[in-house]
């Protein structure tokens, strides 16, 4: 699953909307290096999704619409996307002849409910006090330790952590769905 510039963007301008307040669609198009055509149909997605609320003329431009407590990373991603799912066979379990027998599917499930659970986290958790910045080159290191160390894959090409995991064919037998 890859997220699209579309929801990048949609990312990106909500972050800077809720750092500076009521700005303009222009000044985030250029802060955030966004094209202004783009990021309108963006601003227009995120409105009507109730994220954004938008005023035309004098003292007018884009704001939030609620407070950034109130919506989550996931609800800007699906303001545009649409509903987040990494397989066809989860949005529509019912349509898809395998889904009672496809080992995958506990897996999938239990991915897509991680994601999504990763993705809720609101606004004001991103930018408030504390928060690190977001898309600087700083914020990188926090993710560092989650990556594959060199020394932590075995001969075999597993890590030593999956080695010792013993996996059933339903998410929910392991005790942590």
């Amino acid at each position: 699953m890859l997220v699209t510039r579309e929801a990048d963007y949609a990312v990106r301008c909500v972050v800077e909307v809720a750092r500076t307040g009521r700005t303009s669609a222009a000044q985030v198009a250029r802060v955030q290096g966004i094209s202004p055509t783009f990021l309108g149909k963006i601003v227009q997605s995120l409105a009507k999704a109730g994220i954004l609320a938008t005023r035309r003329g004098v003292g007018g431009g884009i704001s939030l619409a609620k407070p950034a407590e109130e919506f989550t990373l996931l609800q800007v991603i699906e303001a545009v996307e649409g509903p987040l799912c990494i397989n066809d066979c989860l949005q529509s379990p019912s349509q898809c002849a395998h889904v009672s027998s496809c080992p995958a599917y506990p897996y999938l499930c239990e991915a897509q409910a991680r994601l999504r659970e990763t993705l809720d986290v609101s606004f004001a958790e991103l930018v408030g006090p504390g928060a690190a910045p977001a898309f600087a080159p700083a914020f990188a290191p926090a993710f560092v330790p989650a990556l594959v160390r060199p020394e932590e894959i075995a001969s075999n090409g597993a890590r030593d952590s999956e080695r010792k995991r013993v996996r059933t064919a339903d998410p929910a037998a392991r005790g942590d769905a």
